[in-house]
């Protein structure tokens, strides 16, 4: 009896002691935490967890903050930012880096993330375009697609404001060995819209985003390794039909290339009463 009692005495003693190093722990952990020695964190990328902690969402707005003017608006060419946005598609730019700051990415990747999304000249910086082309040319695979436009540019003279729709044709080839898969289309104004024609099948028309244009969502083209499509691009003078003078429109496609994944075209004209 007296040895079971001595047994039990040291468990207590035991515990006793085992909460005290606890205790002693979290303590020293406080105060390392008030000093900054130590920081506590819990990393979770759902966007409702993150809502619930209003000092998480405040960092993270500051750190988007920081790469909104690396950008620019596709209509106007201001610098993003989100008080007051200019337009939809400014609003678009801003929502999107907003969401790749909350999934955690650096700021490296969502300036990558963001040019492969509305395209590499949206960022001010032509020198960091450089930097960033250089560097998706070094990690491209060897079997990656290729997209080639046969021109840049196409002048399509004067048109008349109530001549109604006009289209010109651009030729796509896809000299890389894998197929090129174009899902998306934009355009610098409302006024100009563009499909792709491949294998005598032209796809949905794309406008520009955040205009008003109900752009698809859900498309795909697969253009073979060696096979060309076309460009098909519309202009509409019936837009802007105060409109006089020149005009310059561009177009960007969006596709698998693994660093042309926003090749531009432009068409000009003058446009006549």
């Amino acid at each position: 009896m007296i040895d079971l009692c001595i047994h039990r005495v040291k468990q207590l003693s035991l515990q006793v002691n085992v909460w005290k190093l606890v205790s002693i722990s979290l303590a020293i952990l406080i105060v390392l935490t008030q000093y900054g020695l130590v920081t506590i964190s819990h990393k979770d990328t759902s966007l409702g967890n993150v809502g619930s902690n209003s000092s998480e969402v405040s960092s993270l707005t500051v750190f988007a903050q920081e790469i909104y003017p690396e950008f620019t608006c596709p209509c106007c060419d201001t610098p993003l930012h989100k008080e007051d946005p200019c337009c939809g598609a400014m609003s678009a730019m801003v929502d999107f880096i907003d969401s790749k700051a909350i999934e955690g990415l650096s700021e490296e990747e969502i300036m990558i993330a963001t040019m492969k999304e509305f395209g590499m000249d949206r960022l001010t910086d032509e020198s960091r375009q450089d930097e960033i082309r250089q560097l998706l040319a070094s990690q491209a695979p060897e079997d990656a697609s290729t997209i080639l436009i046969d021109v840049d540019s196409q002048d399509l003279g004067q048109v008349i404001a109530g001549s109604g729709v006009i289209s010109t044709d651009f030729t796509i080839t896809n000299s890389g060995k894998s197929d090129l898969e174009i899902n998306k289309i934009d355009s610098s104004c409302g006024c100009t819209s563009a499909a792709i024609e491949y294998q005598g099948q032209e796809g949905p028309k794309f406008g520009m985003a955040g205009h008003g244009f109900d752009n698809p969502t859900d498309w795909t083209v697969s253009v073979a390794p060696g096979d060309t499509a076309t460009l098909r691009v519309y202009y509409d003078p019936s837009t802007h039909p105060d409109l006089v003078g020149a005009v310059t429109r561009t177009i960007t496609v969006y596709s698998n290339d693994p660093v042309e994944f926003a090749k531009k075209v432009t068409i000009t004209l003058e446009q006549v009463e």
